[in-house]
C-alpha cells in the first residue's frame, strides 16, 4: 500500500459517494416534478436546476478517478479529485439562491 492514510480517506469518500447513487433515482424524480406547475417551463433557472440534478453521477464517476492519481503517488491531486463532489452541493445552493432572487 502506497500511503495507508490516503488509501483509507479515499476509500471512505468513494464509498460514501457511491452509496449516494442509491438515492439518485429519487432525486431525478424530484427534478422531473419541478416542472409540475404550468409556468415552471418559463423560467431558465428551472432548466438549470434539472441539468444540475441530472449531472450528479458524473461527479461521482470523476471522484472515482482519484485512484489514478493515488497510484501515481500524487496524493494531493487525489484528494482534490476525490472531493470534486463538493462542487455539486455548491452548485445547488447557487441555483436555489438565483431562483429565489428571481421569484
Amino acid at each position: 500500500m502506497k500511503n495507508q492514510n490516503a488509501f483509507v480517506i479515499l476509500l471512505i469518500l468513494n464509498i460514501v459517494y457511491g452509496l449516494t447513487l442509491l438515492a439518485y433515482p429519487l432525486m431525478l424524480m424530484l427534478a422531473v416534478f419541478s416542472f409540475d406547475a404550468p409556468t415552471a417551463g418559463d423560467h431558465l433557472i428551472s432548466y438549470i436546476f434539472v441539468y444540475i440534478m441530472m449531472s450528479y453521477p458524473l461527479g461521482v464517476f470523476i471522484s472515482w478517478s482519484c485512484w489514478y492519481f493515488y497510484h501515481r503517488y500524487a496524493f494531493k491531486k487525489a484528494y482534490i479529485i476525490a472531493n470534486f463532489m463538493l462542487l455539486w452541493p455548491a452548485a445547488l445552493v447557487v441555483s436555489s439562491l438565483i431562483q429565489s432572487a428571481f421569484s
